[in-house]
């Protein structure tokens, strides 16, 4: 007799490009743009925090830690929020996590209930629209605006709630885009979600990684609860593979994220925990030296678009770049996949990140750069031979 089938949601749900092009290019020869892992390594202080946490005579360090995570971190922790975020808050409302997609889907768990909607950018990252599902919920897809940067406008946020909407997500600077958001738009969602009584997820992986503007963080603004913010040590340290980010968050909100931590995981990895000390006691030359690094291969992935005749924007932040493809009539998916075969680069398909996103895809510029100008004089290459 046949077991019965596990869960249809999931079953069904397609895997995200990124990580499906990635298994597939395992050859040696391949260029990989498809996976936003930053190539430099991670600081040599973080390093000799990690070992000396390992190799503590009394092992203090390599046991549970709090459910929260140590307190120690969040002290750090919310010293880094106040100096740089504008948020004022106490460690007792920063849960640690392992990892920040983590942290946006325990988020999401204690917010949603069944039937409740979420709103999420079009184009955006692939969780923000693949987690809400498996809580019962539904999501609405806002619409980036290519002529402003990829930029939202909050009109058309505000266009698209309905009576069930509960969440709006919110991402700055943006993966797929770069778009960097101005303050002048974090202030009129503050606005509109204190007038709808909504909660605002904002997902601030990226916020060291700015050329132009400034990042500005919607929970600076907040007096009423509404904002759950979402950050990160990935990206700003070069420490992706520590699994460590954090969740800022109300005091009632906490307490569930804190209930619903213990039943998932107990606590984040109590040797990333001490390392992510390390990097918050760091200065930021090292994050400055690798965002002007960023920064040069933007300029240079612009000038390789611009003489190919395929610049379309500037990417503001983060280290990605969308690149339109739609003269060649193909898919994104259809795209990646033989540009791997044919070109060996590998690329993210732009579907995966919502439907206004199809006719693109994502290149990822935190590689080398030898790597990411040979790609992209491939990938330009390409696009013109098989312009219809």
């Amino acid at each position: 007799m046949p077991l019965k089938p596990i869960n249809t949601y999931i079953q069904e749900m397609p895997r995200s490009g990124i990580r499906r092009i990635m298994d597939s290019a395992t050859a040696p020869d391949m260029l990989h743009l498809e996976v936003g892992q930053p190539n430099f390594a991670t600081p040599d202080p973080i390093l000799r925090a990690a070992c000396e946490a390992i190799m503590d005579p009394q092992g203090r360090f390599t046991r549970y830690t709090p459910n929260m995570g140590y307190a120690s971190l969040r002290e750090k922790m919310a010293a880094k929020l106040k100096a740089e975020n504008g948020i004022r808050t106490s460690p007792n409302r920063i849960l640690v996590t392992p990892g920040s997609n983590y942290g946006i889907m325990i988020a999401l768990s204690v917010l949603l209930n069944p039937e409740d909607e979420v709103l999420a950018p079009d184009p955006g990252y692939v969780s923000y629209t693949s987690l809400p599902p498996q809580f019962g919920c539904t999501v609405r897809r806002y619409p980036l605006y290519e002529s402003d940067g990829f930029t939202p406008r909050i009109e058309s946020i505000a266009a698209c709630i309905t009576p069930a909407t509960k969440v709006i997500v919110h991402n700055s600077p943006s993966n797929p885009t770069g778009a960097v958001c101005p303050e002048s738009f974090v202030t009129d969602l503050m606005a509109l979600a204190r007038e709808k009584d909504l909660y605002v997820l904002s997902d601030e992986a990226y916020e060291h990684i700015v050329f132009e503007g400034r990042h500005i963080s919607p929970a600076r603004f907040d007096t009423d609860g509404n904002v759950i913010s979402i950050f990160s040590v990935s990206k700003s340290y070069s420490m992706t593979g520590w699994r460590l980010g954090y969740v800022v968050s109300s005091e009632p909100i906490a307490r569930a994220l804190e209930k619903q931590q213990e039943l998932c995981v107990s606590c984040a990895p109590s040797i990333s925990q001490k390392a992510a000390e390390a990097a918050l006691s760091l200065d930021h030359g090292y994050i400055n030296e690798m965002v002007e690094q960023y920064r040069t291969r933007r300029d240079i992935a612009l000038k390789i678009l611009k003489r190919h005749g395929l610049f379309r924007y500037t990417p503001q932040g983060a280290f990605y770049l969308l690149v339109d493809i739609s003269a060649t009539g193909m898919d994104s998916n259809a795209f990646a996949d033989r540009l791997l075969e044919e070109r060996r680069v590998a690329v993210a398909p732009g579907a995966t990140f919502g439907p206004s996103a199809e006719r693109y895809i994502r290149v990822s510029m935190a590689t080398e750069d030898h790597v990411l100008v040979e790609g992209l004089e491939k990938i330009c290459d390409y696009i013109n031979t098989k312009t219809i």
